[in-house]
């Protein structure tokens, strides 16, 4: 059975000081300026991977992340 989740990846955005994580989808949504630390992005993608979450839902569960 193939595996259909779409995989999401930490990605360093570098745009604009102080250089920040985000997150993008294997489809090319993204979520950029998530936090400067790497790890609890980190954990958020792996939350969203293990979940199988759509990329439609993406920018609601990183606002949530964001305030909480």
């Amino acid at each position: 059975m193939k595996n259909n989740r779409v995989m999401y990846r930490v990605f360093l955005d570098e745009t604009t000081r102080p250089q920040m994580y985000g997150i993008r989808s294997r489809g090319g949504v993204c979520v950029s300026r998530i936090s400067t630390d790497f790890q609890e992005v980190n954990r958020l993608a792996e939350c969203c991977n293990s979940a199988g979450l759509s990329p439609v839902h993406l920018a609601d569960v990183v606002e949530d992340f964001r305030r909480s």
